[in-house]
């Protein structure tokens, strides 16, 4: 050691080994993110979200009543993920901007599944049948904020039915969508409504629901 920084750097050094305990026993490699040090793939998926933060409650969809495929659907529809000709437009790929439902606006998330005239249609039938449970979406609102807003401060078992009532209304007004784009079937709003039955009296048959007036009526 020759100079000053070597010398700092000596005692620094030997300061950190005075607390270690030196056995006979062999080298291991313990996991840092389990109690017991051992890897597991859920640890390592979580480990990935450590120190992240968001203000989207998940919950609301994956505690619907609904199967995987609807939860799955409205997690990237929420997060505005769905392919609209807005996101396909931004990432080159070629398509007709306008909405397919009404020909008459771009199409993106929030005006496909909430604003168009087709859909709201379908939302303004899908509100007299629950009797206003689920409402018409109103002017302006954003997928994120007509989510939140619709499901806040609500009881639990009432959320809960209220988010699957929303999720298979714009599962199925997607899903018309795509049988317009890609196969070129039109469909009218009772026919949307159709479909939104058939699948919530699907799920009721092997799982059983919620006790409520509307839903004996599909």
């Amino acid at each position: 050691m020759q100079t000053v920084e070597e010398m700092a750097s000596f005692v620094q050094l030997w300061d950190f080994v005075q607390s270690v305990q030196l056995t006979d026993e062999p080298d291991t490699i313990a996991w840092r993110w389990t109690a017991d040090g051992m890897y597991t793939a859920k640890s390592a998926y979580n480990a990935q979200f450590v120190g992240s933060y968001s203000l989207f409650k998940g919950d609301y969809i994956w505690k619907a009543e609904t199967e995987g495929k609807h939860k799955f659907f409205a997690w990237l529809l929420v997060q505005r993920k769905i392919l609209t000709a807005d996101k396909l437009l931004a990432r080159q790929w070629p398509c007709n901007p306008v909405c397919s439902l009404c020909n008459q606006e771009q199409e993106t998330a929030s005006h496909l599944i909430l604003h168009c005239q087709f859909a709201q249609q379908v939302w303004s039938t899908v509100a007299a049948w629950t009797q206003n449970l689920v409402k018409i979406p109103q002017s302006g609102l954003q997928i994120l904020d007509w989510w939140e807003k619709e499901l806040a401060n609500l009881p639990n078992k009432t959320r809960k039915l209220k988010a699957a009532m929303m999720i298979y209304t714009a599962w199925n007004i997607w899903k018309e969508r795509n049988r317009r784009v890609f196969n070129q079937q039109f469909g009218l709003p009772i026919m949307v409504i159709q479909e939104i039955k058939g699948e919530i009296s699907d799920r009721r048959l092997p799982c059983g629901g919620p006790k409520l007036s509307f839903i004996n009526n599909v």
